[in-house]
């Protein structure tokens, strides 16, 4: 009756594993779409958490499937092999010696995965994590139920997994990985679905992107100076010009960590000024959104302070909603000397880089926000993670083929 109890915990934590893996594959297909779903469960702009970013490097996918399907196709399997041990007492513990070895797995995958996480996309997701703390409760929960020592309980992994193979006339054996092929299958049929839904016919993003880049001319741009974030020897070099006025400048915000994030080692992204404000903006013909030149001014005097990215945050907040009057109180927020602000302010150091950046927009053809140039080649508005590795792969091929 203990051992039935125990192996109901470990069903119910499964449970709780599946939920969260499936809504983390949710949140896989809204970044398919370009769409950053999850809210706060998946982490804040600005924060070191962001499921966003690790759901879409290239770690959250293997073997063309999710992480968040690999996900749910084994906490499927825990919750499997817990009610086999909590329903057929002659399999329990064969059922809980394989959940033992499975969970071991598991809890070995998350933590070469949370060591990704720090290294390389340097941001950590915190629904990944809860599950990996499920990892560990299946581990000493099911441990526990078997009443037998950890390296007792390992050695006797292989029989019982010799014990769930395929057999005839074993109906558990079959209940077992009948629930894993149905599993598998609908894990399958609907990242493919998914895929063909926003991205259309295999083949089709990578042909319209080769025939974009057959008519793009490459431009030159100038980040020297200017706030970057990534490698310092890039490969991939990502030059941004936004707006801090701008909705979809606020949205390529919450994007650009992802972007980077996915490739942090070879790529850098550097952040450039075109406000859609006649005050200090004459490329445009009528003014769009008042206040963006002094928003993009006081950046750049946060900038003189090493300071920017701390202030660009703040203010791609509340983006278009940014009040003017709370410049300074966030410049004393992120640490600048306020003297030296003011004076960089009221001595127009902020608005002239502004105008620079202005004058090179205007020189390769910027007239909207967000406009990226990625490796000299612009393009207008940001991409979801998808379409934008779709992009360099598509851009590394155009560049070995000439």
């Amino acid at each position: 009756m203990r051992t039935q109890r125990r192996a109901l915990i470990c069903a119910f934590l499964s449970v709780i594993g599946i939920g969260i893996s499936a809504y983390l594959q949710v949140v896989h297909i809204g970044m398919l779409r370009g769409e950053l779903i999850g809210g706060a469960a998946c982490g804040a702009s600005g924060t070191i958490f962001n499921c966003h970013a690790v759901t879409a490097s290239p770690v959250g996918t293997i073997l063309g499937l999710p992480l968040a399907l690999w996900g749910v196709l084994a906490y499927l399997a825990t919750l499997a092999l817990s009610l086999i041990a909590w329903q057929f007492s002659d399999w329990s513990e064969r059922a809980l010696t394989l959940l033992v070895g499975l969970s071991l797995v598991l809890l070995l995958d998350d933590l070469v995965l949370l060591a990704i996480m720090v290294t390389q996309i340097q941001l950590l997701c915190p629904l990944c994590l809860a599950t990996y703390a499920i990892s560990a409760g299946l581990l000493v929960t099911a441990t526990w139920a078997l009443g037998k020592r950890w390296s007792e309980a390992i050695k006797q992994i292989p029989a019982a997994l010799k014990a769930f193979l395929p057999a005839p006339r074993v109906a558990v054996v079959w209940i077992f990985w009948g629930v894993l092929l149905i599993a598998g299958s609908s894990a399958i049929a609907l990242e493919s679905t998914a895929r063909y839904l926003t991205q259309g016919p295999k083949g089709m993003m990578r042909k319209q992107m080769t025939e974009f880049l057959s008519h793009q001319k490459r431009v030159a741009v100038t980040a020297q100076g200017d706030p970057t974030l990534g490698a310092a020897n890039p490969s991939i070099r990502v030059v941004e010009f936004s707006d801090f006025r701008c909705p979809s400048c606020q949205r390529a915000w919450q994007l650009n960590p992802v972007l980077l994030a996915g490739h942090r080692q070879i790529m850098s992204l550097t952040f450039k000024h075109y406000p859609l404000d006649t005050d200090c903006n004459a490329k445009i013909p009528r003014q769009v959104h008042p206040g963006a030149c002094q928003l993009a001014a006081a950046s750049e005097c946060a900038h003189e302070q090493g300071k920017f990215w701390e202030f660009h945050d703040l203010i791609f907040k509340d983006g278009p909603k940014y009040e003017l009057a709370n410049l300074e109180r966030d410049a004393q927020q992120v640490g600048l000397n306020l003297t030296a602000y003011r004076e960089c302010v009221a001595g127009g150091r902020g608005l002239e880089a502004v105008k620079r950046d202005i004058e090179e927009a205007a020189r390769i053809g910027v007239s909207s926000t967000p406009t990226y140039v990625i490796n000299g080649v612009v393009t207008v508005g940001a991409m979801p993670p998808a379409q934008f590795d779709e992009f360099l792969q598509t851009l590394q091929h155009a560049g070995e083929s000439r």
